[in-house]
């Protein structure tokens, strides 16, 4: 019989009691522990008959099961002993002991052997340690116990969900390695305060486990049966498999300098079997302070216990590390903030590109008191590395903010970093076959590894879909691939069947929102278990501010009504219905619906109305010339009775005069309007089908070389992208402006549309594109053009595109113009300049126009008199220096310094090693192979060759705050000595660094502290050297080494400061200040964002005699030797990094 056969048997399951309590009665000698004293798993090969004791006296008492002595025998905890290497020695040792055991008992009952496996000694959650690192520990471990025999792994004590999510990764691979399917079993330990040790719920627990696929769910450890009650009973409510409870013999106590625990073995063995009978309960046993006399008497109570019939039933859930959030809320939808999100926030854009990622912490918290349920996390931004931005954020926000996260990202790479960060049960946004299923597979595959729940979209190889019928059959195809084939829930899929803006005008569109509404419906019979989402906005894009308000919470309402589930939504944005007026509801559902006659006008013009915009025209058509009369009925849209008017034109014009002389300036005025905002996108497509009717109409009048001569372009929406709605209206603006137009639709090589401009002999080419991605493929088109030595005037656009980023990055790839277009005017504007050949004019003019805003985004003002909003505290109290006045330190181990080094910005960033094409295998096995021994071998040669010469001059001074100067005296005569003037910011919290510190009117001397740190001059001539001898490579590899050591030391000695400040280990009350891990001691250095002027470096260097070891700076305040940063150090609390814009 095997472990799960066993369960399926209507029996209680005994584990034994605590090893080490038991160990710790025999008191094994130091000789016994080899000098590794409280390493009880090098007991098993120094004292194995001890431990095979322990094994058969539980036996002896009834235990079905024993855990073997392996409980810390991974590789973090052996590191400490120095016993590392003897991981596989040690764990199949244990299993040998426990073997040995069971083998003399097993004739009477089946006897099974469980893998212990510990916490260890450092939590992922906390930043202690990594998932990466976690699980190559657990890994190794998993393949010594199943070479073992162990008949279940038994991962105990847990502490923190991320933990548990390595371990158990690590044994399922390490079963696949060995094609077994032993069962898993999960023990957590809730602390006295009622959750984990890193603040974790058990609902939370529940919902993130459940979705990990394991076995068995149980708690032990940390206090006795009684204080579990509550938990034991939410765990046989919720949790579908067998529950096991493992208590301690009560509460641990100290009593004449014994440890023994509250519990009598009565109190303890009663409470235990109850829940068996009341709740349960499957498996049960001890931890510690119990022995094998409270196994024999548990063993003796269970005898004639009859297992409580349990009905579980678990609503499927998401959860951020702390608590757990119902999918299906009552009333719905649940929503997911949207703010987090570079697409659809400015002011979540301007905190990443800042770096402010208190400032994305704090919007993150936002959405908790706004009433969202999840939020929505994207940082993809065009020139930006999305996987390190990614890192950042969700590292503050996974250990600060209680919502569960939605990781939104369409790279694989972005989506398994964070999902390695985060503790909690996420929501992966999204899967769709634009691609087919081959990345639809790798998604899923991730969703199932790391228990995360999935937003799939309805887009597949043909683009998206529009109709509910194409919804739901592809709807029907992820699902069979998620749940048929990779093993998903139906309940881990959530279905957005997509939203188009109602506002275009677009024919295509017009019926989009009851497609999309009869599609959720539909759904609920048609894909029973699954959810629904949208992201509700997109339904009113181009509308007017406050008409879009009413749509979206329409909208919303009929949704909901149809069966939609969650909803991505700013929260603060969406209506009751019975706040909105009638009128209002009624515009509103008969758009949705599209009923009535022209639904979107009708909306428009009596939202128009309201809001006091509609502007009456008196067209007075009887006073009006002829060409007027043309030209207002392509403003305004209306074909009607306009055939006889270009009839009648014909008569005195040609028909390629009337389009150049009043068509196409006519178009020109509706461009400029809509720039304006006084007309919106739909009636500026009216405008552009009036146009075309008339220019149809005039065709059969234009000579061959009218049409022959038209300025041409090639439109595209590049590879991987099925987005096509801008660049149609681009075409459509480009198409009635008298320009001929190539539209070859999306998902577009570079190849096809070079053939193709070729072969039209095109004046231009326009790439489009909505996603991040879609940048990259612009710039890689670009140097494919310049490989071609191809010229043609590129116009790149695409909601993901930024003017930095085309004029930065990509305009200086191509010999030919290279243009941004931010929207469909801005590409006639292109067009037209080529036309009139004036193009390199138009392209000289945008640069020097790019020049001069990035000048003025770097030129920061200051504020006379502001109002200072956040409230600084003036009761910190100031920490006494070692010293006043500075010192020199020179004498510095580089081996101290190295730990310092960040190895992915050296690898990616300075040595330009990226992933690229690689597969994750093939990239780590060149970091591993080729970039790390690099590494090595450059600091050993800086070392012993002196080429790093680490030197710090550091020191304290007594300071005051007078506005927004700090005054620093002179430590003897409290005389001034220097004055550092600090920007504020223009707006709330309207910080300036000068606020952290007593003021002089308070007559209360504070402290800052000063560093300057450099390795040296020998560095940077070494770099200069390498480079004037064209050894590249060389020069990139040392220069980039020898910056990031200069990095390193500037953060060795600033945690070297925080200590001798006696401010490093300070932390806040409660759980959650714990899990952030607050601290005092920010540090700051000019040339960034809050205080952004250079030339404090030269007040900075003077203070602290910087020439003692050879650092000067330039007039503009940059530092000499290259390999050099300073610093001043705000011990405040409140102290944190901030932009002033």
């Amino acid at each position: 019989m095997n472990f799960r056969e066993r369960l399926r048997q209507e029996k209680a399951i005994l584990f034994d009691g605590a090893m080490g309590t038991q160990i710790h009665e025999f008191q094994p000698s130091e000789k016994e522990y080899q000098g590794k004293l409280g390493c009880s798993e090098i007991l098993n090969l120094t004292v194995p008959e001890k431990i095979q004791e322990i094994h058969e006296r539980y036996l002896a008492s009834g235990a079905d099961v024993i855990e073997t002595n392996t409980f810390g025998a991974n590789r973090i905890v052996l590191t400490e002993y120095e016993l590392q290497d003897k991981v596989r020695e040690l764990n199949l040792a244990a299993l040998k002991l426990a073997r040995q055991a069971v083998e003399k008992f097993s004739t009477s009952k089946p006897r099974f052997i469980a893998a212990s496996m510990g916490p260890g000694t450092k939590i992922a959650s906390l930043g202690h340690t990594t998932y990466d690192v976690l699980y190559d520990s657990y890994y190794e471990q998993s393949l010594a116990l199943i070479e073992g025999g162990a008949d279940l792994f038994m991962i105990e004590t847990c502490q923190d969900p991320l933990q548990i999510k390595a371990a158990v990764n690590a044994v399922r691979d390490a079963q696949s390695i060995h094609k077994t399917n032993i069962p898993i079993a999960v023990s957590v330990t809730v602390e006295t305060t009622g959750t984990l040790l890193v603040g974790t719920e058990i609902s939370a627990v529940i919902a993130i486990l459940s979705s990990m696929g394991v076995d068995i769910l149980g708690m032990n450890c940390a206090t006795g049966p009684d204080k579990m009650r509550p938990y034991v009973k939410q765990l046989c409510k919720q949790f579908e498999g067998p529950v096991l409870v493992m208590p301690n013999a009560g509460l641990p106590q100290n009593i004449g300098g014994k440890m023994s625990y509250s519990l009598t073995k009565e109190d303890f063995v009663k409470t235990v079997v109850d829940f068996v009978q009341e709740d349960g309960v499957q498996i049960v046993g001890g931890c510690c302070g119990t022995n094998p006399s409270f196994i024999q008497m548990l063993h003796d109570r269970l005898q004639n216990v009859t297992i409580a019939k349990r009905n579980p039933c678990l609503m499927p859930s998401v959860a951020s590390l702390f608590s757990a959030q119902t999918i299906a809320q009552s009333p719905a939808p649940m929503f997911i903030g949207e703010r987090a999100n570079t697409n659809g926030s400015k002011q979540f854009k301007d905190c990443l590109l800042g770096n402010d990622w208190d400032g994305i912490v704090a919007i993150a918290r936002s959405q908790e008191k706004t009433g969202a349920h999840t939020m929505d996390l994207c940082v993809a931004y065009t020139g930006r590395d999305e996987k390190a931005d990614m890192v950042e954020s969700i590292t503050r926000i996974a250990k600060q903010i209680h919502l569960p996260l939605v990781i939104d990202s369409t790279e694989i790479p972005v989506l398994e970093a964070a999902l390695k960060l985060y503790g909690g049960r996420p929501i992966i946004n999204s899967i769709n076959l634009e691609s087919g299923e081959g990345k639809a597979d790798k998604i899923c595959s991730l969703a199932k590894r790391y228990g995360a729940a999935l937003i799939a979209l309805t887009i597949d190889e043909q683009g998206m879909a529009l109709n509910a019928d194409r919804k739901i059959q592809i709807a029907k195809r992820i699902y069979d691939i998620a749940v048929n084939r990779h093993g998903l829930k139906p309940g881990d899929l959530i279905f957005d069947f997509l939203t188009f803006t109602l506002g275009s005008g677009d024919d295509s569109l017009k019926t989009s929102a009851r497609e999309t509404l009869s599609a959720i419906q539909r759904s609920k019979t048609e894909l029973p278990g699954v959810y629904t989402t949208l992201g509700v906005s997109n339904v009113s894009f181009g509308l007017s501010p406050s008409s879009r308000e009413i749509l979206n919470s329409v909208f919303l309402a009929q949704a909901v009504k149809s069966g939609l589930d969650t909803a991505i939504v700013n929260v603060k944005k969406i209506l009751p219905l019975h706040a909105i007026e009638e009128e209002d509801r009624l515009v509103a559902e008969n758009l949705i619906h599209y009923q009535g006659e022209d639904p979107l006008g009708n909306f428009i013009r009596h939202f128009q109305k309201k809001e006091g915009q509609e502007k009456k025209v008196e067209t007075r058509h009887e006073t009006l010339s002829l060409e007027e009369k043309i030209r207002m009925h392509i403003i305004q849209g209306n074909r009607s009775g306009l055939e006889p008017l270009l009839m009648q034109q014909l008569q005195s014009k040609k028909a390629l005069e009337i389009i150049n002389e009043i068509l196409i300036p006519s178009m020109k005025v509706v461009g400029d309007l809509f720039a304006t905002g006084e007309m919106q996108l739909p009636f500026v497509l009216q405008s552009a089908e009036v146009m075309k009717f008339s220019v149809d109409k005039l065709k059969p009048y234009l000579e061959k070389s009218d049409e022959e001569s038209q300025t041409s372009i090639v439109l595209a929406t590049v590879r991987g992208d099925v987005h096509d709605i801008g660049k149609n209206l681009v075409d459509i603006i480009l198409s009635n402006n008298g320009y001929k137009v190539y539209n070859l639709g999306i998902k577009c090589e570079i190849d096809t549309m070079l053939a193709k401009a070729l072969e039209v002999k095109a004046d231009a080419i326009g790439m489009s594109g909505l996603l991040v991605k879609s940048t990259v493929v612009m710039k890689e088109n670009l140097e494919e053009m310049k490989k071609r030595s191809l010229a043609i005037p590129i116009l790149l656009g695409g909601a993901a595109l930024t003017k930095g980023y085309v004029m930065d990055v990509c305009a200086p790839i191509s010999d030919g113009p290279v243009l941004y277009c931010a929207d469909a005017f801005d590409g006639l504007k292109v067009m037209k300049a080529i036309k009139e050949k004036n193009i390199e004019e138009l392209v000289a003019a945008t640069k020097e126009r790019h020049k001069k805003q990035a000048v003025s985004h770097t030129e920061l003002a200051q504020e006379a008199k502001i109002e200072i909003v956040e409230e600084i505290s003036r009761t910190v109290s100031i920490p006494k220096p070692p010293f006043w006045g500075s010192k020199v330190i020179a004498d510095i181990d580089l081996e101290e310094v190295y730990p310092y080094l960040t190895e992915e910005v050296l690898f990616r960033g300075r040595w330009g090693y990226r992933r690229r094409n690689l597969s994750k295998e093939a990239y780590q096995e060149m970091i591993d192979k080729e970039v790390r021994p690099q590494l090595e071998k450059l600091k050993k040669q800086a070392k012993e060759e002196g080429q790093f010469v680490p030197k710090v001059i550091y020191g304290y001074y007594p300071c005051q705050s007078e506005d927004q100067d700090v005054i620093l005296y002179h430590p003897d005569s409290k005389q001034e000595l220097a004055r550092f003037t600090f920007p504020r910011q223009k707006k709330a919290p309207y910080r300036c660094i000068a606020d952290f510190f007593c003021t002089k009117k308070s007559n209360t001397m504070d402290i800052i502290a000063l560093q300057v740190v450099t390795i040296g001059e020998k560095a940077q001539e070494i770099s200069a050297q390498m480079f004037a001898q064209d050894r590249y490579k060389e020069y990139l590899l040392f220069h980039g080494l020898s910056v990031e050591t200069a990095e390193a030391l500037a953060e060795y000695w600033h945690k070297k400061i925080r200590t001798e400040l006696h401010i490093l280990e300070e932390e806040g009350n409660g759980i959650e200040d714990f899990v952030v891990q607050k601290y005092r001691g920010s540090r700051y250095s000019f040339g960034y964002p809050s205080c952004p002027d250079m030339e404090g470096n030269s007040t900075l260097l003077q203070v602290l005699g910087a020439e003692r070891i050879q650092v000067q700076a330039t007039a503009e305040g940059q530092m000499v030797p290259e390999q050099t940063t300073s610093a001043f150090i705000v011990h405040h609390p409140q102290a944190k990094y901030f932009n002033l814009s």
